[in-house]
């Protein structure tokens, strides 16, 4: 073999290795590993990666338990929660919370084990699953922290949880309120705990998760926020739970009644053309903050329809979706008929994520605009209320 072939050979090989080794190294410095035991556990635990994508139809990614014991390894590119669950109709479908006849379930957060991923990562888990998944993570300060709120919290949810089913099947109007009653409590109870705790830990990850996870179920109010977030310390500011939090904070003030309606300036549009709400002034604005996915939202679209048409001369529908892919809502409101400008607000923390700069916390959620670009209010829920104040203004 020429000496010259043989050192274009020897250089491909080496180059070839070099990158081999390189991707092997980036591999394994993302690796995390998560193992350990679960007593009780009978069948494998299922999660959704955060780092895909998935659709309604892509099955989860698998965890294989055999007797309560795990061990299992994967690459992830940042510090995110991930939320594992067991099979729902397995030998663990008694973990979840099943009301009577339905088909659905109470979504209580203590049928679940979740945990702190990130590269380099490894976590151990120890519990049981009784009635629920107590369970929990440790290995370093992001799952350790975790654990010690939920151990906290799960046991309470647990019983509000078992509660709730058992009204399902309570006949009883007397026993029905005194289990209501006992819910209140406990759900009073649990909301005390869990601000406390934040106050107590200002360096966890964890708290910070559950402060957002307050101001989204609206179980605080705007001033018991900014009491917990100043409790925090800032150097959770690089954390994305922590920086929700605080875009969160600035969508209360940004979005009171009769203030500026935020400035949008964007190109996550379906035709990734450059919207920019400015061009919007001198007409009354619907916002309209929706997800296929949500039933009421989708039932309620056909009258925003109707609206917009009726008053077509005065008003603008702007639809702000969340949690759905373009494809998706292309064909969705093509088939509908559903013209108005669509925007897409995006799950991480950017100026595209609408969601947390309004600081919605249900869907739907509507705001009117008026004509000079300020906020006459904001609706959560159906939009019938909504409806009627713009039929006021528009006349």
């Amino acid at each position: 073999m020429p000496k010259l072939l043989k050192n274009t050979i020897y250089l491909l090989c080496v180059l070839l290795l070099s990158f081999s080794n390189e991707i092997y190294a980036q591999q394994a410095n993302n690796t995390f590993t998560l193992k350990g035991e679960i007593k009780g556990l009978k069948g494998n635990l299922y999660f959704r990666h955060p780092d895909k994508k998935y659709t309604r139809e892509t099955l989860s990614d698998s965890i294989i338990v055999t007797d309560g014991k795990f061990n299992f390894s994967g690459t992830i590119s940042n510090l995110s929660q991930i939320r594992v669950y067991p099979g729902f109709d397995g030998p663990d479908g008694k973990l979840f919370k099943k009301p009577k006849g339905g088909r659905g379930m109470f979504p209580v957060k203590c049928v679940y084990l979740t945990f702190y991923a990130f590269p380099g990562a490894n976590i151990t888990v120890s519990g049981e699953a009784t009635d629920f998944m107590n369970a929990y993570p440790s290995g370093d300060k992001f799952n350790n922290s975790l654990a010690a709120a939920n151990r906290l919290m799960y046991p309470m949810y647990n019983k509000m949880g078992n509660l709730a089913v058992k009204n399902t099947y309570e006949t009883d109007s007397v026993t029905i309120k005194a289990n209501n009653k006992q819910s209140e409590l406990l759900f009073t109870a649990s909301i005390k705990k869990l601000k406390n705790h934040i106050k107590n830990n200002p360096n966890s990850v964890a708290a910070a998760w559950y402060l957002n996870d307050l101001i989204l179920r609206t179980q605080v109010t705007n001033e018991e926020v900014e009491e917990l977030f100043a409790s925090l310390s800032t150097d959770l500011a690089e954390y994305s739970d922590y920086q929700s939090v605080a875009e969160r904070i600035k969508g209360i003030k940004a979005t009171a009644d009769g203030s500026p309606v935020p400035s949008i300036q964007t190109t996550a549009t379906l035709s990734g053309k450059e919207f920019n709400i400015n061009s919007l002034k001198g007409k009354y604005v619907l916002i309209d903050f929706w997800g296929i996915w949500c039933g009421p939202c989708v039932a309620e679209m056909p009258h925003v329809k109707e609206f917009q048409e009726k008053h077509k001369d005065n008003l603008v529908v702007l639809g702000i979706n969340s949690g759905d892919t373009k494809e998706k809502i292309e064909a969705f409101t093509a088939k509908n008929g559903y013209n108005w400008q669509q925007l897409l607000s995006d799950k991480a923390n950017t100026t595209d994520n609408f969601v947390n700069r309004f600081n919605v916390q249900g869907f739907p959620t509507k705001f009117i605009i008026d004509r000079r670009g300020k906020i006459v209010k904001r609706f959560v829920g159906g939009g019938e209320e909504a409806f009627e104040m713009l039929d006021e203004l528009l006349k």
